[in-house]
């Protein structure tokens, strides 16, 4: 009883944040959410021998390396999906459907950029920007050191501005 009260109160306090790692790391909804079931059963089977201190760095954990598992299955590359969310929210809030086309394509160049990072830097920046996680936090979840959280997400910010400005400079140069 107490454990399934437990259980419950884990899975509503961090089934959000896993689901938006897991859409990071593999780019598909429907994957990311198989993830966030999978992370949650090893949970439950896990839950009478974790300590519930470090219960959030063992959850990212484990959703990073059953996320980094799927992804060495795949015979192909990661391709982000269209952000339905973002997708229907632009339409509802965009007055004019120029800004919505405009919006939406801006969004599927972030994914793309995103999806492009090398792992290592891309699990950093989500957790930090997407997650809000402190740097210790990612340190503890991903088992790197501190000043390691820093350097990746510094490259991975980098080389995210370093690509949406190619990209927004091929745009203008292609509408001239």
């Amino acid at each position: 009883m107490i454990r399934e009260l437990e259980f419950q109160l884990l899975c509503r306090r961090h089934r959000d944040e896993l689901y938006r790692f897991a859409r990071a790391m593999l780019g598909s909804p429907a994957d990311a959410e198989d993830a966030t079931q999978e992370v949650l059963l090893r949970l439950w089977n896990h839950l009478p021998t974790l300590r519930l201190l470090n219960i959030r760095a063992w959850l990212f954990l484990t959703t990073r390396n059953f996320c980094l598992d799927q992804i060495r299955r795949r015979s192909w590359a990661v391709q982000p999906a269209d952000d339905e969310i973002s997708d229907e929210r632009v339409d509802e809030l965009a007055v004019d459907p120029s800004l919505a086309a405009d919006t939406t394509t801006r969004l599927e160049e972030a994914h793309e950029v995103l999806a492009r990072l090398p792992e290592s830097l891309r699990s950093v920046f989500v957790l930090y920007e997407v997650n809000q996680l402190r740097y210790r936090e990612i340190a503890v979840a991903l088992q790197i050191p501190i000043n390691t959280v820093k350097v990746r997400l510094l490259r991975a910010r980098q080389q995210l501005n370093q690509h949406l400005s190619k990209e927004k400079s091929w745009t203008t140069l292609s509408k001239s």
